[in-house]
């Protein structure tokens, strides 16, 4: 492939792809992002943010920058950032919003719900590692009850302490979600969303909308909710991935804390 020719759109994930989970951004990839501002591509950021607090996080780094458009919650719903739009494409039914609120009780895990700056959560908290991933969002955590009617419904996360990671991981094997998209998004966060939600549907759209194949998107990532994207379009991984999901992957580029996206993009003329 000759990507300096072939490419036409090149999609980001957010974190531990652009910034690391420290929420900074390297030297380089500040310097990549910089040198595609004046290139043709369409530029776009597929998050499991919700698509205002992927932006909002974005300039926070970046500035002001041409972005295109973002895919938020693993692509639930989609921002034209010129003009400010953003739909809904799939949401979460209310009646499977309920049904996590009932057969996740876990103490040690939360669940939430964006909306806006609130966070939507079924219960208090004083883990530390919790409330720093909400303030590193903005977010101001709100008790709700999820047996009601009007919850908002892009995506159900569920948080927990990273060293809790392994005992999630078994706890959750024993609940249904066959019915849902589960993934993880970092040592922190597992977002479920409805059947057919991924950011790989997002490849897709995204070359719908542009008349180009799927193969004309460059894609960066390093989560798991990133594999189907990089499967579903010319996806290159990231070092600091897991070792699991590097072999799934053939196109390799740089650590986010050191060269991150910008090996790749200058030893293919990208920039």
């Amino acid at each position: 492939m000759n990507y300096k020719e072939d490419i036409k759109a090149i999609m980001f994930d957010y974190d531990g792809t652009l910034i690391d989970f420290d929420y900074k951004a390297s030297e380089y990839t500040i310097k990549a992002l910089n040198l595609l501002k004046d290139k043709d591509y369409k530029l776009c950021i597929s998050s499991g943010r919700p698509c205002f607090l992927a932006l909002k996080a974005f300039k926070n780094v970046f500035g002001e920058y041409p972005l295109d458009y973002i895919f938020g919650c693993n692509g639930s719903e989609m921002m034209d950032v010129r003009s400010g739009e953003i739909k809904l494409l799939n949401p979460v039914s209310i009646e499977d919003v309920r049904y996590l609120g009932n057969v996740i009780k876990a103490d040690y895990l939360i669940l939430g719900i964006y909306e806006e700056t609130q966070f939507l959560i079924n219960k208090a908290t004083d883990n530390e590692a919790i409330n720093k991933w909400m303030d590193a969002r903005w977010l101001n955590p709100v008790v709700y009850d999820y047996s009601l009617n009007d919850v908002p419904r892009n995506k159900v996360l569920v948080l927990n302490d990273p060293k809790d990671r392994e005992k999630e991981i078994e706890y959750i094997k024993d609940i249904d979600l066959s019915n849902l998209e589960v993934a993880f998004s970092s040592p922190l966060c597992l977002e479920i969303a409805a059947k057919g939600v991924s950011k790989a549907n997002t490849c897709d759209l995204l070359a719908n909308m542009l008349n180009i194949d799927n193969k004309q998107i460059l894609s960066f990532g390093d989560a798991d909710n990133d594999i189907g994207m990089l499967q579903n379009s010319t996806g290159v991984i990231m070092a600091n991935a897991r070792k699991e999901h590097l072999d799934m992957i053939p196109l390799h580029t740089g650590h986010v804390q050191k060269e991150g996206i910008y090996t790749f993009l200058k030893e293919n003329d990208l920039i």
